[in-house]
């Protein structure tokens, strides 16, 4: 994250538009230089018209990927037949283009191949894969094999994989599938042998093993699931080709940064453009994975992080790193250009007076500050136990280490991200729920009054959250009170993209609450009945503006906490006639009626409530939170 923000808010600012170019000229060097090395591993085809699915016979074409399918035995003595295991067999859908990949099932010599047929051809639902929920059904004889049969086999390093297609881009700009070949394979072959040399040779000059054989997360972590499957080291991610790409890219990028001290450039500024290439291998290790989707409706390879979480993927798509497609190492450094083209405008601006903005890594509950310092401090904390943060950013610290660490001892000083002081409840719940909450609630509190003390007295803090559950929110709101910081206002905001594979599964927040909050001025207690119209009619005022902009479901209801802890929070105290204190729990329950209320008003366009019941109340609601 610091290096990111370095990236983005440091670097382009110091050095301008100038760094953009030379990032640039490197970055082909890098190119270049792995080509030369391992490009043959890679070779373009010329395909003829009966082989391709295309109008452009005898085209040279360029490899963009290859989709791979990991292959069990059939259990069944009879049949042993190899079963490659794949979700659904589309390999292009969309309206004008419709190609399949056909099983061909031989069962006398229980073997099963595959031809690519597209249109009228495609006589069968290429939707129904192999596999289904880790559950395998074998095309040959119907044999099936439970979840757990099938992680054993995987565990007991059992399972293989196969080379089934090899996409091709042609100058027309159309994809071409065609079935990988035995030629295709010791292309393959040729790669993993010379991989054997390399990494050897890489690790007598770096030390380490320069394929990452540090330990993923432990199993059932929040949101990983290949541990079940044998992969237990961030390198099984790979497959030995991707290893050979990845070490040899590592490796130009560290070569780049000796060239250019060598060539007499400035420490720091090499430093600067060496970190781009270093955040450029990440990039392609997203892609570059056996994690990796082939998307039928885009022809386009997906990365691995489509959701915050690495779940199982039977069949996967291995990139060509030289292919300049999606994955390649041509296409992230362009996107990184058009990022630093951007960020580097603010450096053009005739201003002596300009500070370049200034990134370091610290604790948010031990912030290396004065007191009353910032004019503003805005923080997006963590959710609670929604995202295992610290392990999936593993996957790229471990690249980041080989790439660029000796370039920032202080950032990747660790063997992995630090983990034992984060703020999150999952990873401290060996107590249970109960301890998880209670460390991510002494925590978040520690960093909010940090804030209050590093705050200017007239200073702002924004604090944004994005959250269902209640019990978080109410972690969140009651650290916010301890700390002295009172909600001024709040402003839900679409922060998530609509297309987003979590969002199209799920009622997910689209949301994210972004709360504005100043220091209290005064101490003051209240009763609770006291304030309970004023919340009512704050939460409603902002509820009709929500309504009018069309906000609705899940999002609806967590935008109307801000408004109810804006009025609550002006006090140190609301306490119940019997003097007790009302919880944050208590006030959530009743921000939920108020506001159940209200949508039900709306739904049914009338006032009146009373007729109708709590089932009926609850039915109408979920229909509205679902659209």
């Amino acid at each position: 994250a610091v290096l990111i923000l370095k990236a983005v808010l440091e670097y382009p600012q110091k050095y301008g538009k100038k760094l953009g170019e030379v990032v640039k000229k490197w970055s082909q060097w890098v190119y270049d230089e792995a080509k030369k090395e391992i490009g043959k591993f890679y070779p373009e085809e010329v395909i003829p018209i009966q082989r391709a699915l295309s109008d452009d016979g005898g085209e040279k074409c360029i490899p963009v990927g290859y989709i791979w399918a990991r292959t069990i035995r059939c259990p069944n003595p009879s049949c042993q037949a190899e079963i490659p295991l794949m979700r659904q067999f589309w390999l292009a859908r969309k309206e004008d283009r419709k190609i399949a990949l056909k099983m061909i099932i031989d069962k006398e010599k229980r073997r099963i191949d595959f031809k690519i047929v597209q249109g009228k051809d495609i006589d069968f639902d290429p939707s129904k894969g192999t596999v289904k929920k880790a559950k395998v059904i074998c095309p040959v004889c119907n044999s099936g094999v439970s979840d757990k049969e099938l992680r054993k086999l995987f565990q007991e390093g059992k399972a293989s994989q196969r080379m089934i297609v090899v996409i091709l881009h042609n100058p027309n700009g159309r994809k071409i599938y065609k079935i990988a070949t035995e030629d295709d394979m010791r292309k393959f072959k040729e790669a993993e042998k010379y991989l054997k040399e390399k990494k050897k040779k890489l690790f007598e000059e770096w030390g380490i093993d320069p394929v990452p054989d540090e330990p993923m997360p432990p199993k059932e972590t929040l949101g990983f699931r290949v541990q079940r499957y044998g992969m237990l080291k961030w390198g099984d991610l790979l497959n030995p080709r991707q290893k050979l790409a990845l070490i040899t890219f590592a490796e130009k990028v560290k070569s780049a940064y000796e060239k250019m001290i060598k060539e007499e450039y400035d420490k720091d500024f090499a430093k600067a453009v060496v970190s781009y290439l270093g955040l450029g291998v990440d990039m392609m290790v997203a892609f570059s994975n056996t994690l990796a989707r082939w998307e039928n409706t885009s022809e386009a390879i997906k990365q691995l992080y489509s959701r915050q979480a690495l779940p199982m993927v039977w069949d996967y798509v291995e990139v060509n790193p030289f292919s300049g497609s999606s994955g390649s190492w041509e296409a992230e450094w362009k996107y990184y250009l058009k990022v630093l083209d951007h960020c580097s405008q603010i450096s053009s601006i005739s201003n002596a007076d300009l500070q370049i903005p200034k990134v370091s890594q610290a604790s948010a509950t031990e912030l290396p500050y004065i007191d009353n310092y910032f004019d503003a401090v805005i923080t997006d904390p963590p959710y609670y136990d929604n995202v295992p943060y610290s392990y999936l950013s593993d996957f790229f610290y471990v690249w980041l280490k080989r790439t660029i660490g000796d370039l920032h001892h202080d950032l990747f000083a660790t063997p992995l991200t630090p983990k034992s002081e984060e703020i999150v409840a999952y990873s401290h719940g060996k107590g249970g729920f109960e301890e998880g909450k209670r460390f991510f609630e002494e925590m978040i509190t520690k960093a909010f009054l940090e804030i209050y003390r590093v705050l200017k007295p007239e200073g702002i803090a924004c604090i944004v959250f994005a959250y269902k559950t209640t019990e978080a929110w109410e972690t969140i709101i009651t650290s916010l009170l301890k700390s002295g910081l009172v909600l001024t206002a709040s402003w839900p905001i679409h922060t998530e993209m609509k297309g987003r594979l979590r969002a199209q599964e799920s009622a997910a927040l689209a949301s994210s609450i972004y709360m504005i909050c100043r220091k209290r001025s005064k101490e003051e207690i209240v009763y609770f009945n006291e304030i309970k119209d004023k919340i009512e009619q704050r939460v409603k005022e902002k509820l009709e503006q929500f309504w009018e902009q069309g906000v609705s479901g899940a999002d609806f209801f967590v935008s109307a906490i801000g408004p109810a802890v804006e009025v609550f929070g002006q006090y140190s105290r609301v306490e119940k006639l019997s003097g007790e204190e009302v919880s944050v729990k208590e006030l959530l329950e009743y921000v939920r009626k108020v506001v159940s209320e209200f949508a039900l008003e709306r739904v049914l366009k009338r006032a009146n409530l009373g007729g109708v019941d709590t089932q009926t109340r609850f039915y109408l609601l979920w229909r509205w939170t679902f659209g």
